[in-house]
């Protein structure tokens, strides 16, 4: 029997978040080439923006007694912060505890963090309405009571991107011109069209933790949770196939001992997949609180999640928020009935029939719950006991397409399957004249081509 702890009702990632910047292992930083003591810089940036805006507003207070007296062409312009000594950037790979040093500064100085994320926000007025008055001004409470200062988080700024986000970053650079509050950013890679933010503001190149230090911390939860099975070598596994991404070690950690520990462990590390494991925990306790075929279309369109380790996962998960047994048997007859479309449309490439799939495995497995009660609180999520297999994932020559495609516009590979390859099936059928040139387009190989057919 696995040694585990009874408190498994909080996700470790915040559990574990280091509530002070001393807590921390910090990782390496540089800024303009020269390797910097992050805590050091962030500390100092926090205390001279207080410095600096109590200043500004005092100057400011003068400029505006002095407008009230004089002929308007005579008003002198109120005068604004320095961008660099209002926000910074931290900019680095996901998971390496960007958000928790931010967390951990605001922590250290009693501040309230104000979040949002760029890459959902992404247009002038998104933006605004989520930001400006935030960081202009206090609210009414912060008079009434006393409130604590906001530190304001823009959270993946490398996210803005395209036609729909112009706009966006001169936005941000007016948002910290004007702000009352000091702004942290975060971004995952450097992108050539955020240059007029770069030269507006200091930006640092947070590194990777070393694997010496994540191994510290892995086993440092494991020993809080009372957790003995895994081994030094599994560990450096974990980490190894992580890259670096703090978050995803601890992540993984927590779905590994918190679900069934009978097998090969090992086996079980190498398929974890990191590009869907955080995702699907809240998809799946999402996807039992629906109550509409609707928002169970929603949430899995809305989702990157691989559908075979989708699929695994709800098949897994059923009695957990599904309880009486007339409902278990109506959802998984639904799963069945899925999973025996799908083998159609494998073994017959009828791509049309997908959309049914994912309503009966999302939809039908979701509403099967009529009687039971929604979840309240925390539902733990486990890992499927059979994780390895590619029969229901996509396979080499779909993914090599989908890549292809991937170069010229952003596409998911569910968005690919379920909605494009329907599409681009009906129009290279019409004429030949047509398969050429989605195939030229592509480049696409002779069973990329047949895929089409």
């Amino acid at each position: 029997m696995n040694k585990i702890s009874k408190k498994t009702d909080t996700v470790w990632v915040e559990k574990y978040r280091p509530k002070s910047l001393k807590d921390m292992a910090l990782p390496t930083a540089r800024a303009n080439g020269q390797r910097v003591k992050l805590a050091e810089e962030l500390t100092s940036f926090i205390t001279n923006f207080f410095i600096e805006r109590k200043r500004i507003n005092r100057e400011n207070a003068k400029i505006k007694e002095q407008n009230k007296t004089v002929i308007e062409k005579e008003q002198k312009d109120y005068i604004q912060i320095e961008t660099d000594k209002a926000a910074v950037l931290l900019e680095g790979p996901p998971g390496i505890g960007k958000t928790s040093i931010v967390f951990a500064l605001a922590n250290d100085f009693s501040m309230e963090v104000v979040e949002t994320n760029a890459s959902d926000t992404r247009t002038r007025k998104a933006l605004e309405d989520r930001l400006k008055e935030t960081s202009k001004s206090r609210g009414i409470m912060d008079f009434i009571s006393e409130s604590k200062e906001k530190l304001i988080l823009i959270d993946e700024v490398d996210g803005i991107y395209g036609v729909q986000d112009r706009g966006a970053v001169p936005t941000i650079i007016e948002l910290v011109q004007n702000t009352q509050f000091p702004i942290i950013m975060c971004s995952n890679e450097y992108k050539s069209n955020l240059q007029p933010l770069y030269n507006n503001i200091r930006r640092f190149e947070v590194h990777s933790l070393p694997k010496e230090e994540v191994l510290i911390i892995a086993k440092n939860i494991l020993k809080k949770e009372n957790i003995t099975q895994l081994k030094e070598e599994d560990l450096e596994l974990l980490i190894d196939k992580n890259s670096g991404d703090l978050r995803g070690v601890i992540n993984d950690l927590q779905g590994i001992t918190q679900g069934k520990m009978d097998g090969n462990i090992r086996e079980l590390i190498l398929s974890l997949r990191r590009d869907s494991f955080e995702e699907i925990f809240t998809l799946i306790r999402d996807l039992f609180q629906v109550s509409s075929l609707r928002g169970a279309r929603n949430l899995t369109d809305k989702s990157d999640v691989d559908y075979n380790f989708l699929y695994k996962w709800v098949n897994e998960n059923l009695p957990t928020f599904i309880k009486t047994n007339e409902e278990l048997a109506n959802a998984f007859e639904n799963l069945s009935l899925a999973d025996e479309i799908f083998s159609r449309i494998q073994t017959n490439q009828y791509w049309g029939l997908l959309p049914y799939f994912f309503d009966l495995f999302a939809g039908g497995v979701a509403l099967s719950r009529k009687e039971t009660p929604e979840a309240k609180g925390f539902r733990r999520v486990v890992f499927p006991r059979y994780t390895t297999g590619s029969y229901f994932s996509l396979n080499s020559t779909q993914k090599d397409f989908v890549e292809k495609l991937q170069k010229k516009y952003e596409i998911s590979q569910v968005d690919f399957i379920r909605n494009l390859l329907p599409f681009l099936k009906i129009l290279c059928t019409s004429s030949r004249k047509q398969l050429k040139n989605v195939s030229d387009w592509l480049e696409l190989d002779a069973k990329q081509k047949k895929m089409l057919k």
